[in-house]
């Protein structure tokens, strides 16, 4: 038999029409309960779909007194149709009474300050009333519970994609009670609800849903795409397809968001860098509920300070009025659900370490933003070249550990770079290694100085790739010969006289980001106790010193140096009488001259030692020696010619023995 059909009118959009067509079908059916003759009867909500339900069933005999409630296509028992009795029996769950539901719905579409793609649609199938987006989505709710005149409603944001929700879902009938919340595939909160009635009685109570995903409208927001006017920004543009707003990157990205903010049309808007990849990102991220007022960054590569941007352009123009520097930003949220690709920049290898230089060279014909500059005779470790400069500070020079021998540098750096790396006021060396040590030759040279086969096995026990060169005549053929036979562009440069201590061991490496030059290292006198570059190792670039030929009266000091005050040697410098002498004579011409010309204090308080101690082994011709060397430069009134010949090993030798011409014997070791 046919049993009657109770209709429940929910207010939804097509009740009346969804009445019609179930009282065609079935005719037994009725809208008031008082008119129900049988029992059971079946009860049909409308926002049932009917069109293809077999009201002919019937339950198993066992089973024909319990109310009946099918499931619906995600298995929620569903109560859009049910088999009832009067009075009401135990509730069986029948899985083979298949619920499904209309889709037309009461919706109220929240205003979320983007563009409303889908408004239009929607109302062709929906009764749909518009409401703009409180301080939470809670608040919301509750103000579409006092609005809504129908038993049910929905509750979509306007920059989701309608398209991706199913208005057809519906809980399990006990849970009405409880407000519905989607997820997105980012968020928890997509913002689409669905609301009871019900609700009312407790509006603490919600519930997270998962059945379906909700996508975010890709074209819910203004995009921005910042141009660097380089050969990336070309390939970045081609890597998503969207309609986007081509804006000139200027110095940094706080004040390029700041002038984005008076162009968006929408509350929030997204920047995308001409420095990156799009291809995997996801332009339909939307933030969750508590941060939507924050400014949201997503890395680039590693960098957490990154250059794509989800910006509520209220809240940043408030927020960055008189900001200055755009890491102090109140509230930002650094971003881990997603990261961008950096583009890779433009690679250039040199075979020296006058990185200067090739900046100067390079940075007009480079193509990107950034460059690489690579010295080749660097052994490279495992190095990806992936590292993301930071945009949010001044545009920087980067450089890799151990050496510095990798350096990522800002095309905007080579207009300041004159002599030296360090002319840019922006550099950060970073703890990335990206090459082996490099190894520098050790040279080490002698003219028959009584200890320097001792000297010399020092030096090869700690360096064995140590070479020797001896017996060349004239001190800056000797200097050069030992440019000739080194293979690096720096070298070790050793002394006889001076024996290396212990803690030296050859690794210390020259900086790539000054000008090349000399490097003197301390050495301690025994003879006087004085520590500083006299007598120390000196690290000679070898072009300097292939180029110095007529030096001054220190062929190190000729050429661009710096000193390094570590100790590198005891100087054994009063071996003999004469090279006591020597060595403080031309020593304190130097001292005394930059006491001259220069005041200087160090070498003022160096002169005093040097010509009043003299405590070990033939110190007190050191002290002769220094005072002698302050008497020649005054006889001479510092005249730079005269002073020269006391560069010449002959010219000493000559002066020394037509000065002591009565001591019996003196040691003489230059011939």
């Amino acid at each position: 038999m046919a049993y009657d059909v109770l209709y429940i009118d929910h207010g939804n959009p097509d009740a009346k029409l969804n009445y019609s067509r179930l009282k065609t079908k079935a005719p037994q059916t009725v809208t008031d309960k008082k008119q129900i003759k049988t029992n059971p009867y079946w009860e049909v909500s409308s926002h049932a779909d009917t069109s293809n339900f077999d009201f002919n069933w019937m339950p198993d005999t066992h089973l024909e007194n319990y109310d009946h409630y099918g499931v619906n296509t995600y298995g929620f028992v569903d109560n859009g149709i049910s088999m009832q009795h009067n009075p009401k029996g135990d509730v069986h769950i029948n899985d083979f009474l298949k619920i499904n539901r209309v889709t037309s719905q009461q919706i109220f579409y929240i205003d979320t300050g983007s563009h409303k793609n889908y408004l239009e649609d929607l109302k062709l199938s929906h009764d749909v009333h518009s409401t703009r987006f409180f301080d939470s989505w809670q608040n919301v709710a509750k103000r579409c519970l006092n609005k809504m005149t129908a038993d049910y409603c929905w509750i979509v944001p306007s920059d989701v994609d309608p398209n991706t929700i199913d208005f057809s879902w519906f809980p399990n009938y006990w849970e009405t009670n409880y407000l519905h919340i989607f997820k997105s595939k980012w968020q928890k909160n997509s913002g689409v609800m669905f609301l009871h009635k019900d609700w009312q009685q407790d509006t603490t109570q919600y519930k997270y849903q998962d059945r379906f995903v909700v996508k975010a409208d890709l074209h819910a927001y203004d995009k921005f795409f910042l141009d660097f006017f380089d050969d990336n920004s070309k390939i970045s543009e081609h890597s998503f397809d969207m309609p986007t707003t081509k804006v000139r990157f200027f110095d940094n990205h706080l004040d390029t968001i700041k002038r984005l903010t008076n162009k968006s049309t929408t509350k929030y808007f997204w920047v995308l860098s001409g420095n990156c990849d799009y291809t995997k990102f996801d332009f339909t991220w939307l933030p969750d509920e508590k941060t939507y007022d924050h400014l949201h960054t997503f890395s680039s590569n590693k960098q957490v300070y990154g250059d794509t941007f989800f910006v509520d352009k209220h809240s940043f123009a408030i927020k960055s009025d008189k900001l200055k520097n755009f890491k102090h930003y109140e509230t930002i949220n650094f971003n881990t659900q997603q990261k961008v690709d950096r583009l890779p920049y433009e690679k250039i290898k040199i075979n020296h370490f006058d990185f200067a230089s090739a900046i100067k060279t390079n940075y007009q014909q480079s193509n990107s933003k950034y460059f690489w500059i690579t010295n080749s005779q660097a052994t490279l470790k495992n190095f990806a070249y992936d590292y993301a400069p930071d945009y949010w500070s001044p545009t920087t020079i980067y450089t890799f550990a151990p050496n510095n021998d990798v350096m990522l540098v800002p095309k905007d750096a080579g207009p300041h770079i004159t002599d030296q790396v360090y002319d840019y006021p922006h550099i950060k060396k970073l703890d990335v290694e990206a090459t082996e040590p490099y190894v520098f030759d050790v040279v080490y040279v002698s003219n028959g100085e009584p200890d320097e086969e001792k000297h010399w096995k020092i030096i090869k026990s700690k360096a064995p790739r140590a070479k020797w060169v001896r017996g060349v005549k004239g001190r800056t053929k000797a200097y050069q010969e030992m440019a000739r036979v080194s293979n690096t562009n720096w070298f070790y440069a050793c002394f006889a006289k001076s024996e290396i201590v212990e803690e030296f061991d050859f690794t210390w490496q020259p900086d790539r980001l000054k000008a090349p030059c000399h490097y003197i290292f301390y050495g301690k006198q025994t003879i006087n106790g004085l520590e500083y570059g006299h007598g120390g190792v000196i690290m000679y670039e070898k072009q300097l010193t292939l180029n110095t030929n007529e030096p001054g009266i220190d062929f190190t000091l000729s050429a661009r140096h710096d000193v390094v005050p570590i100790l590198s040697t005891t100087v054994h410098a009063g071996e003999t009488e004469y090279m006591a002498w020597k060595t403080a004579f031309r020593e304190c011409i130097k001292l005394h001259q930059d006491v001259t010309t220069k005041n200087d204090v160090d070498a003022k308080y160096r002169l005093k030692i040097w010509k009043s101690i003299g405590e070990t082994k033939n110190g007190v011709w050191s002290i002769m020696g220094a005072n002698d060397g302050v008497e020649f430069y005054d006889s001479v009134k510092g005249d730079p010619v005269q002073l020269q010949n006391s560069y010449e090993w002959e010219w000493l030798n000559e002066y020394f023995i037509k000065k002591y011409t009565s001591i019996d014997q003196p040691v003489i070791i230059e011939v």
